[in-house]
């Protein structure tokens, strides 16, 4: 079993899914498990996840659901939540993507660290995103807490993330796991690479 899993959120990019499943599949640390979740069914979008699983059949698989939920990717977390599978957990979306370090670094620190959560910086794509007073596509400083982190930019304990669930189908949704995870254990083991690891678009 892979250490990591990661749960894609998608919807109709088919461009963008190209961008972040190549950062995921040139990752120096292999170790872990993809499964893309689409928010109804494409037929463009199954051509490409389809090609992706044949070429990587023991690190990758997805699911389109029966219908359209449309409430920010929420529905789709809450199922990568429910299949997550070994240490780790990481939620993204389609159009983000990696530095080819991001698992090994994240990963080493959670190991050496004995982390529940394990945040890295990253680039934001938002005008004034968390209310800061920044340009689009620009260094996010990150802290685990609303407005100071986003879903992607964290991995989360499994069996932390199966018991907080995903509880929030707003706008901050995010935020507010992030601060469930952290409320979760009286002695909560955060850590972080201080590094942009990610980018989201």
């Amino acid at each position: 079993m892979k250490r990591l899993f990661i749960g894609v959120v998608a919807y109709q990019r088919p461009e963008a899914i190209h961008v972040l499943l190549r950062s995921l599949f040139v990752q120096t640390d292999q170790d872990f498990f993809c499964k893309v979740y689409h928010d109804g069914y494409d037929p463009k979008i199954e051509l490409i996840l389809r090609a992706y699983r044949e070429e990587y059949p023991e690190q990758m698989d997805y699911e389109f659901t029966s219908k359209r939920y449309n409430d920010f990717g929420h529905s789709l977390r809450q199922m990568a939540i429910n299949d997550a599978k070994g240490e780790y957990l990481l939620i993204t979306n389609d159009d983000n993507y990696y530095v080819p370090v991001f698992v090994q670094n994240m990963m080493s620190r959670a190991k050496v660290d004995d982390s529940d959560l394990v945040i890295c910086d990253m680039v934001h794509s938002y005008d004034r995103p968390g209310a800061r007073n920044q340009i689009p596509y620009n260094f996010f400083q990150t802290s685990p807490s609303l407005g100071n982190i986003d879903i992607g930019a964290m991995i989360v304990r499994t069996e932390i993330a199966k018991e907080v669930g995903w509880r929030d189908m707003t706008a901050i949704g995010d935020g507010t796991y992030c601060n469930d995870v952290v409320a979760s254990k009286a002695q909560i083991r955060i850590s972080k690479v201080p590094q942009i690891l990610f980018v989201h678009n």
